[in-house]
């Protein structure tokens, strides 16, 4: 069964390689944009930000609702790859499914360019308390997921009719691979809900 696992990733790997640079390229620039948008918010923006941001540690100090955090965690997350992988059915979701990604990336590059500027002292260590733990799990599931819905439409502008691959086969296929990357973000919406709040509760 593991083997069979590994030659099919395989052979996907092989064959979609191109898309699995193209997604993380995007999102990648979209993370370098936003460490860069966030180095040049005016100061107002930034004291407003900054005083937020103290007044979300002040309650985390003060108890976390954890069922709160991890229903809103959950749904942005399932919400987040649902709509990549409900893009990826359509044959104009091509450049959204780019965009979405590119705007994923601009917001983790923010929030981590913002911390590490505002809070010179600990900004790295919440990065890596707070964002490091769930991005793990959540990046490689939108990586995913970019590529099977890039894939999948690239597959219907082209047109199906030299293809020996049948639509209700790939529909399939695309479902199975599609319910996993959901299961990676809602995963990792439960990290982003219980662990890393409690992980920074260790250190604030």
């Amino acid at each position: 069964m593991l083997a069979a696992l590994e030659q099919l990733w395989r052979h996907h790997l092989q064959a979609h390689w191109r898309y699995y640079i193209l997604v993380a390229g995007v999102i990648a620039a979209g993370i370098a944009g936003g460490t860069l948008a966030a180095k040049m918010l005016p100061t107002g923006q930034v004291v407003e930000l900054q005083a937020r941001l103290g007044e979300a540690f002040y309650g985390l100090a003060g108890g976390v609702n954890y069922q709160s955090l991890a229903n809103f965690a959950v749904l942005r997350n399932l919400q987040a790859v649902g709509l990549v992988l409900f893009l990826g059915l359509t044959v104009i979701g091509l450049p959204f499914i780019l965009a979405f990604l590119f705007f994923r990336g601009f917001a983790l590059g923010f929030t981590v360019g913002f911390l590490m500027l505002s809070r010179p002292n600990d900004g790295l260590l919440i990065v890596l308390l707070g964002l490091v733990p769930p991005s793990l799990v959540f990046l490689p599931g939108l990586v995913v997921a970019g590529v099977v819905a890039l894939a999948f439409s690239l597959w219907l502008v082209k047109g199906r009719s030299t293809e020996r691959v049948s639509l209700s086969s790939a529909l399939v296929v695309y479902c199975g691979v599609g319910f996993g990357t959901l299961a990676l973000a809602f995963f990792a919406g439960l990290l982003d809900a219980y662990v890393a709040p409690w992980l920074l509760r260790l250190c604030y």
